[in-house]
Parts: structure tokens; C-alpha cells; sequence
């Protein structure tokens, strides 16, 4: 077996793409066995990074999936770990690795800006020398990586406990007078002994003695223990300490009943801060119709994609926001032609209302007389069954296993999650399956013209429906039920794996049979036979795929598992790829979208909405990854850990966590996410911001209202609490006209304000 060292170049073998990554670096070779990560290593295993992740390989598995680096030079440059000196200035020509030449791999993810990092950390990137903790090269930054101790599991809790109960509230506020010596009362002598506490800082130390404003010294000091369970203090000017002794205390002095009531003040403000009042926004809200009839007026409509029975389908372009998308036009019924407009309204309703990376987006829609526009994201790589229709009718080379497996994986987890909203879908196949683009498996179910939302006790459907092939035996006793979309999903993995169907009547028709006969025939096979063998189920695919095949197309719909008990079948994690990680830059952004005002959280989910950033593919692996319930959000208790991985504080992570649940569902759900990791970088996005204002300026006069945003916000069961807060969130937009309005301009500068991001330097990447 071949050695390796740490620091060496190498090529890795990738599962998913059937190739070699050429950009290998081995970030760990024991020679015995140890303890790394947190993890019992044997000897002879190999960390290692690459284009295709970070992981390691057992010692069994090393002459499989790693060799030397082919015609590699040895490498000079020090190793992962040894650091670089200020003069390490040449960009390392190495893919993914530090532009400073340190010879450590880059920091793993997306920057804030949504952009891939180009160094290790930020203090190679500044070339003084050094590397921080969190650096991408050191074993630390993959590491199994523990919680901080950061005492209290839920700071809000604690919070509120301490304002329900005068009790707790004044034994909580007498420890923190004890433990700083101030005793009964706290007289200036006494103030002047708090002063040398550890907890202050020289620097506080030395402004409060030139300014003799001990009493502000006193305030720092009880408002750093008052919230000292938080990991946090107060920040406390000299006027508003010395204001709070003179309205609270008597003589310049403070007793425990005195300072409780200013204790109960600074709790109730912090949890104002902290924790606002939410003001929910849900994304179906913004799929509404366009006021004017004509879809020339909003977009530039570009060349015929396609057409079909009732309608055509075009390449458009968005005139303000300047992003691509698809106008499905649909003719209304005329006669015999077209469709019933109840009818496409409610497909759009039931896209609006579902909100998965896996489905297809819709924006807006427009009416004429003749038809009905519905404006939805591009898939650029065609219906999968072309795609199917390419390699078994045209010859092309055969897709390889992994492609099947992520598509599977990626259809069953959009099942999961209808199914979790009570969506059925009810015509699955693979012209219902769009590819995102031509060379991924990113996939995005469309057509929801027959999907039937179930009421929450309902069982089953007697409505029938949907595509004689591709449907369930139970669909013909008129029992319909979720299940039926998974012997669907059945069918396709069979079309996938043969380029042919599981239940087939003879086809062309026999002499003197009619398509009446076919049909009856074909209905009998579905409900009677098991499907039909084909070679190429046993000697081109694996037997996991088969496993998966049987469980999909049980005939007892009893037996036959749900969309999450399919995912939890071992081919999928035999072709699992290694994610993305929650990456530094992201949390960044997912803090400081935690501290923005409530109405403009809700315009950075209208953006996300609207927008196709680069990054989503990225986001939307991170998504996925995190959704260990298969339902299409993250839950709010395993995102929670996943934030204290990443080295932050419990007093963080609840901001954060209460941030992203925008409509306080107790989930955080995909556009929600977007929302937060992509809003540092859309606030600057000129083009964006200026087209989330066309939505509320309905008249195009450049201005918008009060009333403006709240026919968009204010709606529902949420009306009062918006129109409760939305006087003082629109003062941070500026002042008013004279006509009550506000411009595009005072728009645009309240969305895109700098924001604060603190420093990434303690935070650590998590997968």
C-alpha cells in the first residue's frame, strides 16, 4: 500500500462523478493508531480535501479510491499546519488552495458575499504571518467539533422566568450585589471597590476614573453580572447610568428594591431587542396577479421553449430585476379548447403554497382575455424523460448510478414534504420532472394541475386522476392516498433504470383490439402482476436500486413505506455525496439578518423569492443536508445544535433561530433560509432591491405607501400585529411626503444599509 504524508498532493476518486478529483491534499496520515477529530483513527487512514469534500479514508479503502498525484513534483511549500511567514505573497497555483501560498487548503464554503473562499483565513489573507484558529488548513476546522459552554440552554426562557416572578427576579438581582461587595446599598466608596473586579476591563477601568463617573462604572459592572448567565453585557454611556441612578435610587443610592426595578427594566428591553415581536410573512402571499393584463409590460419575452395542448411556453427576462424566467401562457376554455381559469388558478395556488428547493417556484401570474401567464423559474435541461429518451431511443452514453440516485433522492424528498403539507400530487412521471440544467442532476417537480390538498384527518380520495401508467392499484378502487405519489415515483425509478415500464399492455394494438382494450388490459396488469423483469435490472444496476424498486411498487399499499421510510433505504447513503458545509460566511450572514428590523426580514424573503443567485445550488445542498427529517424545512431544535457546532453562543443561536422562523411556523423553512444567508449580499444588489419596490408600487409613480406594504404584509391572521408596528418600522425608512409616500430612493437606502457582521474568526464550518 502506498504512503502518504501530510501536505502531499493526491487524486481522489469521486463516487458521484465517476472521475478522478486531481486537486486532492492530504490533510492527515497517521502512521499509528490515535485519537484525531475527536474520532479513533487507525494507523494507515488519510484525511483528505478535495473538490468533492473533505473526509476520511480508512486504511481498507485507500488503494480504492486514492493515488499519488499523477507527474507531481514534491512539494516544497510547508504542510498543512506549519504555517507562513509575512513574505508568502505568490498565489498558489493548486486548486483549492490558500491564494497566500501557505500551503494550507482554502476555508471551506461561501464568504457572506456568497462568493467561494480564496484563503485559509482571514489573518493569512491580511499577510502579517499566522493563521486563525478557525483556519481551513488545521484539523481543527473539520473537526468533531463540541459545543461552547455557554451556560444556559434557552436565554429566552431564563429572561422571561426571571420578569414572571418578583421572587426570582430578587434573588437573581441580590447575588449580583453580593458577588460585587456593594451590600444593602451602594454608596460611591463602595462603587470605588467594584472598580478592580475582574470583570472590568483596564480600559473601562481607566475612562471611568478620568471621568469619576462611578456611577456608570457601577451600572457596567450590575449590567455585566445581571446578564452574566447570557455570556453578555451591557453597553452603558455615562448620561444614561447616571439618569438610571437618579430615577431609580434616592441620594445617589440604589437599595435591592431599587435596583429589581431597574433590573426588570434592562431584562424588558433586551428581550424587546433580542427578541421582537414577530411580523410574519409567508412567501404565497407575494404569488399574486400582476395588475396589468399584459406580461410585455414587466418582461421581455424571448424565444418559443415550447408548446403544448393549452398553451405555450416562453424564455422571458424580468426588465427591472434583469433575471431569467418562463411565462407559461394557457389558453382559457373556448369551446372545447383550453382550460377552466378556476382550474390554472388553482395549480398556482398550489405552487405558491409550496416552498421546496425541489419545487417548481412560481412568481406571478397575468390575465387576459384570452389566457393566463404563469411567470415560474427556468429549467434549463429539458423533462427528465428526455433525458431518459436520450440514452435508450438515441443511443447516448447510459447516466450514471448516481444520477439515478440523486434524482430519486431529490423527487422522494419533494414527496416528503407535500405530503407533510397534505399535497398530493397525483401525476408524477417524467415530463412531470425538470432537470435544472444539462450537465446536473438538480431536479424540480412541476405540473401541480391535479394535485389535491387533503383536509387533516383525511385519509384517502375518491377522486380519480392522474397518468394510467405511472398509476397505483389502488387509485382504480378509488382509495387514493399519499402512497399512491410513491408506486408513481416507482414507475419512474423503473423508466430510469430500463428506459421502459414496469406494467405494459401489448402494444401496437393486436389486430381488432381497441385502445379501450389496452386500457382495461393495462388496468388489470397494474392491479394483478408483479412487474415485469428486465436484463438490465440485474447486470446494469445495483441490487440496492432493485431493493428500492420492489419497496416503491408493493401492491399492498400497507406495506408500502411513505417517502421518508424510502429515503431511509441504504442506496441512498451508498451514493450519499459529501455536502457543503455550513460555512463560516454563511453564519455571518444568518447573524446579522438576525438583527435587521422586522419589515425589512420580510422584503429580504420577498427578494430571496424573486431572485436566482449563484449560490443557491450551494444552499440548497446545506439545506437538504440539514433537513435530517426529510420534510423539507429545518427544524429549529437540530438547526439549533448545528449553530452551537459552528461556535457560537446560546444567546446567538436563539436570535438567530427566532430570526429565520418568519412565520413562526417552529420551522425554518427553504426561502426563510435564503433569506437570511442570502441578505448581505442582495442589500447591495441594486437591481434586486429596486424590483422587490415594483412590487409594492403598484402605480409606478415611484412612491409607495403605508397601505402598499400592507396589502402585502398585513394580511390574514397577521393583520393587526402588522398594522400595529408598521408606523414605526416605516420611520426607519425615512421621513414621509408630503403626499405620505415614500421615494424609491429612501427605499433603496433602507434595504441596502451596511450591515454589521461581526467577525468570523470563532466560527468553524459545520457538515
Amino acid at each position: 500500500m502506498a504512503s502518504y504524508v501530510k501536505g502531499e498532493r493526491v487524486e481522489v476518486w469521486s463516487n458521484s462523478q465517476k472521475a478522478w478529483s486531481t486537486d486532492g491534499v492530504v490533510l492527515e496520515a497517521p502512521d499509528r493508531d490515535c485519537v484525531i477529530d475527536g474520532y479513533a483513527i487507525p494507523a494507515g487512514a488519510v484525511k483528505v480535501t478535495s473538490s468533492a469534500g473533505t473526509k476520511w479514508i480508512l486504511p481498507d479503502q485507500v488503494p480504492d479510491v486514492l493515488r499519488k498525484a499523477q507527474g507531481a513534483e514534491p512539494d516544497p511549500r510547508p504542510a498543512p499546519g506549519a504555517g507562513a511567514g509575512p513574505s508568502a505573497t505568490r498565489a498558489d497555483s493548486r486548486p483549492g488552495m490558500c491564494k497566500m501560498s501557505c500551503g494550507r487548503p482554502v476555508q471551506p464554503g461561501l464568504t457572506r458575499g456568497m462568493k467561494a473562499f480564496d484563503t485559509c483565513c482571514k489573518k493569512c489573507a491580511q499577510g502579517k504571518g499566522g493563521h486563525d484558529e478557525n483556519c481551513g488548513g488545521t484539523s481543527s476546522s473539520s473537526a468533531a467539533l463540541m459545543r461552547k459552554d455557554t451556560g444556559l440552554e434557552d436565554p429566552r426562557s431564563w429572561l422571561k422566568q426571571l420578569l414572571s416572578s418578583e421572587e426570582i427576579l430578587k434573588k437573581h438581582v441580590s447575588k449580583v450585589m453580593a458577588s460585587s461587595g456593594a451590600g444593602d446599598a451602594v454608596t460611591a466608596e463602595k462603587a470605588k471597590q467594584a472598580v478592580s473586579r475582574p470583570q472590568l476591563t483596564w480600559s473601562v477601568w481607566m475612562a471611568a476614573f478620568i471621568h469619576l463617573c462611578f456611577f456608570a462604572l457601577f451600572v457596567c459592572l450590575f449590567a455585566g453580572h445581571l446578564l452574566e448567565p447570557l455570556g453578555t453585557t451591557l453597553q452603558v454611556d455615562d448620561k444614561a447610568a447616571a439618569r438610571w441612578v437618579s430615577e431609580y435610587g434616592t441620594s445617589g443610592v440604589m437599595d435591592l428594591t431599587a435596583f429589581t426595578k431597574l433590573a426588570r427594566a434592562l431584562i424588558q428591553d433586551r428581550l424587546q431587542i433580542w427578541f421582537p415581536e414577530k411580523l410574519p410573512a409567508q412567501i404565497h402571499n407575494f404569488v399574486r396577479k400582476n395588475p396589468s393584463s399584459k406580461v410585455e409590460s414587466v418582461y421581455d419575452v424571448g424565444k418559443l421553449l415550447g408548446e403544448g395542448s393549452f398553451g405555450k411556453v416562453y424564455n422571458v427576462q424580468h426588465r427591472v430585476s434583469g433575471e431569467s424566467r418562463v411565462c407559461k401562457k394557457i389558453a382559457k376554455l373556448k369551446g372545447r379548447h383550453g382550460m377552466k381559469v378556476e382550474e390554472i388558478l388553482q395549480e398556482i395556488e398550489s405552487m405558491a403554497m409550496l416552498d421546496h428547493p425541489n419545487v417548481i417556484k412560481v412568481y406571478e401570474y397575468f390575465e387576459d382575455k384570452d389566457s393566463v401567464s404563469q411567470i415560474m423559474e427556468p429549467c434549463c435541461g429539458g423533462e427528465l424523460q428526455d433525458r431518459i429518451n436520450e440514452v435508450f431511443q438515441k443511443g447516448q452514453p447510459r447516466y450514471p448510478e448516481s444520477f439515478v440516485c440523486d434524482v430519486m433522492k431529490q423527487t422522494l424528498r419533494a414527496l416528503a414534504f407535500m405530503h407533510s403539507h397534505n399535497f398530493m400530487h397525483k401525476d408524477l412521471k417524467p415530463q412531470n420532472i425538470m432537470l435544472v440544467s444539462k450537465d446536473a442532476s438538480s431536479i424540480k417537480v412541476i405540473d401541480f394541475g391535479l394535485a389535491e390538498l387533503f383536509e387533516p384527518d383525511q385519509k384517502h380520495s375518491d377522486a380519480f386522476g392522474g397518468t394510467l401508467l405511472y398509476m397505483a392499484p389502488e387509485v382504480f378502487n378509488l382509495k387514493l392516498e399519499f402512497k399512491s405519489d410513491i408506486w408513481s415515483a416507482g414507475v419512474i425509478l423503473y423508466n430510469l433504470l430500463t428506459g421502459d415500464y414496469p406494467f405494459m399492455a401489448t402494444w401496437p394494438l393486436p389486430k381488432g383490439k381497441t385502445m379501450e382494450w389496452w386500457q382495461n388490459e393495462l388496468t388489470r396488469s397494474i392491479k394483478e402482476d408483479h412487474f415485469r423483469d428486465n436484463k438490465l435490472l440485474h447486470s446494469a444496476w445495483s441490487p440496492e436500486s432493485v431493493d428500492l424498486l420492489r419497496l416503491t411498487l408493493e401492491k399492498d399499499v400497507g406495506k408500502r413505506p411513505g417517502a421518508a421510510g424510502c429515503l431511509e433505504q441504504r442506496w441512498f447513503k451508498t451514493h450519499e455525496a459529501a455536502p457543503p458545509p455550513l460555512s463560516v460566511g454563511v453564519t455571518q450572514c444568518l447573524e446579522a439578518y438576525a438583527s435587521q428590523p422586522e419589515m425589512k426580514k420580510a422584503i429580504f424573503l420577498l427578494i430571496a423569492h424573486m431572485c436566482t443567485a449563484p449560490a443557491l445550488q450551494e444552499l440548497r445542498a446545506i439545506f437538504t443536508h440539514f433537513d435530517v427529517l426529510n420534510r423539507g424545512a429545518l427544524s429549529l431544535s437540530h438547526f439549533r445544535e448545528v449553530l452551537f457546532q459552528a461556535g457560537m453562543a446560546a444567546l446567538q443561536v436563539e436570535q438567530i433561530t427566532h430570526a429565520l422562523d418568519q412565520d413562526a411556523s417552529g420551522m425554518v423553512t427553504w426561502t426563510e433560509f435564503i433569506a437570511a444567508a442570502l441578505c448581505v449580499s442582495v442589500c447591495r444588489n441594486r437591481r434586486l432591491v429596486e424590483a422587490a419596490f415594483a412590487v409594492f408600487d403598484k402605480d409606478m409613480d415611484g412612491k409607495v405607501s403605508m397601505e402598499d406594504f400592507a396589502e402585502y404584509f398585513a394580511l390574514g391572521d397577521v393583520r393587526d400585529v402588522w398594522l400595529r408596528h408598521l408606523p414605526a418600522e416605516l420611520k426607519l425608512i425615512g421621513e414621509k411626503g408630503p403626499d405620505g409616500k415614500y421615494t424609491k430612493e429612501q427605499f433603496v437606502e433602507y434595504v441596502g444599509k451596511r450591515m454589521v457582521v461581526t467577525s468570523g474568526d470563532a466560527l468553524k464550518a459545520v457538515t
